[in-house]
């Protein structure tokens, strides 16, 4: 099978908008779990996961989360070889962003395995062509970069910081008022909320779905008398406490890497051994004065004190350049002791200058490790001369303090999806469990603290709020705040999919590193057994001088030629395969060769055979000369590579801390939404009609539907797009246009709401009795009423029209026109309408010519309309009518079904604007905040589905439409239905 190209990984905008990336990604993550490794299937289910990933880093704006997804993506991809463009191509936008040569290096290593395979196949088509010419581009851009060395910057990329959250809505002044004049009694019950009712209350508004989840939080709560828990999104288990949730995930998804021995794990320095470090003075000592009392008075040496690992009974030289190597030795091993990367075989292999130095004087290594017992402390450095501790300032230089590969922007992006979760509300029960109760603190001020605890009390609620202080109005502010949390992720929604994208890309991150673990490792067991077969090459050397010892010079056999043979009986044993056999044979070839540095492979087994074979006669002592070196090569190295390997690890446990914090829930940031609302409703309920009554005249007409409105809201709110189409753009420029117009102009009449003729009815109205007053017809009546005088004056305020009317005064005495609405326009464009009985004349005619034709049940976009209906006639011999001209609009729908691909071509449609639930542009204007109208406009429509049509050969699915304007006319309108 080919691998795949670049154009492969591609997934288009209506794959997010539908939220089919967290389905994907839940499906995705059963599989791989279920499935487990060895199977086919593996490669193709990854390679989707890392497509979106890298699809997600596209889309978001955030840098930090924009890496962590491309560093998710990047394991994705490693899982095949065949994947190598894409990792290496995740690789390289990653050292984009920290100017990281590390991951440049990476990225050419894994440019050049997919060049190889590629290599291999007979032929390829266009995609491959163009993925060969970009992974060639990869290569070249990023050896430029790395050949730059300290000249790598990172991209220059705006970090986005987490914006803070702000309330949604800001309570209504009337409404605030109300609450203070309530008494503190029904303000400390208004806390207590009965379960049995806001279970009713959450399946009116949810359904089933919303029950069940609400049942499962508080069986939770109860049982557990706990609101957080942590939980794997991988397998959905959930734990009581991080460590829990940390043991698990390094035991069952792979989070962390032991290699198979224990002994090759490097290990810091003890505590006690870093504190030595940290408080040493690290003067140097007078050497030659100190051997002399170590051979002369020993037992006064034995009786040194020492504090902390140093004494200072030993004869200090004045040495100014040995001073000032100490003191840059000092703090650099003080900086690898607090990051955590000081090994023991850094100690070990520094501690091994003092013994040699000191043999140099004949002082044994015996009298130094068992009677002065100096290689226990620090202060044996200081005996050394100015040559062994440049030797060790270079070696110590070369080791890295920090790993640039990124974790600090993990840790970021983690934050600002855990801080959304982070609740500052206690929430209790009473000792029945039959009540919920809210924290006291509420009706007092801003909660300004956050709970990390989320412990479950049980309380007396009478007792518990018997207390509670009673100040200001806070409490709205925080009812109208619907901010906390994931603005997609709500209730009722599986509460795995909860930051589920985000949580897999943070695992794979841990798995890259634990990969890499694995890598650093492989490498150290190499050194391993390439020093083991040293050891062995010179112990062989040994075992012939002792055999020389007894035997004539003429039966001596060389070195090389002992070398030789025991390679050949190595390859006759293990035939070549073992990992030892062949590092056995790299150290042979490196030593006859005379190789300054270790290999660790062949590519020939015969060819290595050869080349060891042509130098069985070089001198004895080349050959230790050649072992020395390397052996001394190689003990340089390990220490470096085991300060490698934890720095890796710090990575590693970085990354999972953030992935434990990840997982995370509380359920109270889950319920504070429906709660919210609850509490809204119930204090809706307390208020006085008047107080509400156009919220109430609202839920009247929808026959008690505000519950499945709100609903409605929540699940629009969750699809919402940031993004426009540009037809929309111009249609809110053209109406920002107007709408600058119109607040320049002063109103043209300042009249009352209602004509002479509408208060005598209105008085008639009020003197009628209540059962009367709420027929359906009068209602109807007062609504068609009301709704004309609100058209009319609206229709007044609009500059545009006014000046249209001036332009063409002419066809106001054509017949086809109404004669009360060519009245009405004609007192309109002479300004006589500002008189108030006027108004209420033309008004009361308009009324009577519109019932002649339409209902007075109608709504306020019919009773628009009709109106525009009327003028539709209204035509100049020069141009087309007035309401084609300022009013009317054209769009078409647009549709791509998911499932067979259809494009269906739907006409283009007119309309004299578009007709909308008003209450649901003010429900998302409150809970959106102070947004762009035509994001409102989108969030809306934004849900509407189509049926792919079966009778036109479609499949029956349904499909989101995207809705173009095409035509934006100057008067842009949106009604109410």
């Amino acid at each position: 099978m080919k691998p795949p190209s670049l154009e492969d990984c591609r997934l288009d905008e209506s794959y997010f908008a539908g939220g089919d990336h967290i389905k994907a990604m839940v499906i995705i993550e059963d599989s791989i779990f279920k499935q487990g490794k060895g199977n086919d299937l593996l490669g193709l289910l990854h390679f989707q996961q890392g497509s979106i990933f890298r699809a997600q880093a596209r889309r978001t704006e955030n840098s930090d989360v924009k890496f962590t997804f491309l560093l998710g993506s990047v394991e994705c991809f490693a899982e095949s070889e065949g994947f190598s463009s894409f990792t290496a191509l995740s690789l390289f936008e990653m050292g984009q962003h920290l100017g990281s040569s590390m991951y440049y290096k990476k990225s050419v290593e894994k440019a050049k395995e997919y060049l190889s395979v590629l290599a291999e196949l007979d032929e390829y088509g266009p995609k491959e062509v163009k993925s060969q010419k970009d992974v060639e581009r990869i290569i070249e851009d990023a050896e430029s970069r790395i050949a730059g060395g300290k000249s790598l910057v990172a991209s220059p990329i705006v970090r986005s910081e987490p914006k803070a959250k702000e309330s949604k809505k800001n309570p209504d002044s009337k409404l605030r008022s109300f609450w203070r004049g309530l008494d503190d009694e029904f303000k400390r019950n208004f806390l207590k909320m009965e379960i049995t009712k806001l279970i009713s209350f959450v399946e009116a508004m949810y359904g089933k779905e919303g029950r069940d989840a609400l049942d499962q939080v508080l069986t939770f709560a109860r049982e557990n008398r706990k609101w957080r828990f942590w939980m794997c999104r991988t397998c959905s288990k959930k734990f009581s406490s991080p460590e829990e949730c940390k043991n698990h995930l390094g035991q069952e998804h792979a989070a962390e890497f032991k290699p198979s021995s224990t002994k090759d794990m490097p290990q810091t320095v003890t505590k006690v051994w870093g504190h030595k470090i940290s408080v040493g003075g690290w003067d140097p000592v007078d050497a030659a004065a100190a051997v002399e009392m170590i051979k002369n008075r020993l037992q006064d040496v034995k009786a040194f004190a020492y504090e902390n690992g140093w004494s200072k009974d030993w004869p200090l030289a004045i040495d100014e350049e040995r001073s000032k190597l100490l003191k840059e030795i000092k703090l650099l091993l003080v900086s690898f002791w607090e990051l955590k990367i000081l090994s023991c075989s850094i100690r070990d292999w520094m501690m091994q200058f003092p013994v040699k130095h000191l043999a140099q004087f004949e002082v044994s290594e015996h009298t130094l490790t068992t009677e002065c017992r100096l290689v226990e402390t620090p202060q044996s450095i200081c005996f050394l001369e100015f040559r062994e501790l440049n030797q060790i300032l270079h070696f110590l230089r070369a080791i890295k303090g920090e790993r640039d590969d990124g974790k600090n922007l993990v840790c970021k992006a983690v934050d600002s999806f855990w801080d959304g979760t982070r609740v500052k509300e206690k929430i209790d029960f009473d000792s029945q469990f039959s009540f919920l109760l809210l924290d006291k603190r509420l009706l007092k001020c801003k909660l300004t603290r956050f709970d990390n605890e989320g412990t479950v009390n049980v309380f007396d609620p009478n007792d518990y709020y018997a207390n509670a202080q009673v100040h200001g109005d806070d409490i709205l502010s925080w009812l109208a705040d619907y901010s906390l949390g994931d603005e997609i992720f709500r209730f009722p929604k599986p509460i795995r999919t909860h930051n589920i994208d985000i949580w897999v890309a943070v695992l794979r991150a841990v798995q890259f590193t634990c990969r890499t673990l694995r890598t650093k490792y492989e490498k150290k067991l190499r050194m391993i057994c390439y020093d083991a077969a040293l050891i062995d090459a010179n112990n062989l050397c040994i075992r012939e001088d002792e055999r020389r010892r007894n035997i004539p010079e003429d039966q001596w056999t060389l070195y090389a030629s002992l070398l030789c043979d025991k390679c050949e009986e190595n390859i006759r044993r293990h035939a070549g395969d073992s990992l030892t056999t062949k590092l056995s044979l790299c150290a042979v070839q490196d030593v006859l060769g005379g190789a300054s540095q270790p290999t660790f492979d062949f590519t020939d087994l015969v060819d290595c055979r050869n080349l060891i074979n042509g130098h069985k006669h070089i001198s004895d002592d080349i050959v230790l000369k050649s072992i020395n070196l390397l052996k001394s090569v190689v003990t340089y190295k390990v220490p470096l590579v085991d300060s490698k390997i934890l720095l890796v690890e710090n990575s590693r446990i970085s990354l999972l801390k953030d992935l434990v914090s990840l997982s995370v829930f509380d359920y109270r940031s889950y319920i504070l939404q429906p709660v919210k609302l609850y509490l809204e409703e119930e204090l809706e309920d307390a208020a006085p009609p008047e107080l509400l009554s156009e919220k109430k005249q609202e839920k009247a007409k929808k026959s008690g539907s505000k519950k499945r409105n709100h609903k409605s809201t929540k699940r629009t709110s969750a699809s919402m797009s940031s993004h426009l189409d540009q037809d929309v753009e111009q249609a809110k420029e053209d109406s920002m246009e107007l709408e600058d117009d119109t607040k320049g102009e002063k109103s043209l009449f300042e009249i009352s709401s209602n004509t002479n003729n509408q208060e005598e009815a209105t008085k008639d109205m009020q003197s009628m009795p209540r059962e009367d007053l709420e027929t359906v017809n009068g209602k109807a009546a007062t609504r068609y009423n009301s709704a004309l005088d609100m058209m009319l004056k609206s229709l007044c305020n609009i500059k545009v029209l006014k000046e249209d009317l001036v332009n063409n005064r002419k066809p106001f005495s054509e017949n086809q026109v109404p004669c009360a609405l060519r009245d009405f326009f004609s007192a309109f464009v002479s300004e006589k309408i500002k008189e108030e009985e006027l108004y209420g004349h033309l008004l009361s005619n308009l009324l009577d010519s519109l019932e002649e034709l339409h209902s007075l049940s109608s709504n306020a976009a019919e009773v628009l309309v009709a109106i525009l209906e009327f003028c539709h006639c209204w035509k100049s011999p020069e141009s087309e009518s007035l309401v084609t001209r300022l009013f009317t609009l054209e769009e078409y729908e647009r549709m791509s079904c998911r499932k067979c691909r259809r494009k269906p071509n739907y006409p283009e449609q007119s309309s004299y604007g578009i007709v909308m639930a008003a209450d649901s542009i003010r429900d998302l204007e409150c809970a959106l905040g102070n947004i762009m109208f035509e994001d409102t406009l989108k969030v809306i429509r934004m849900n509407n589905e189509m049926i792919c049509d079966v009778g036109t050969g479609g499949c029956g699915e349904r499909n989101l439409v995207h809705h173009t304007i095409s035509r934006c006319p100057p008067i842009f309108t949106i009604g109410n239905f």
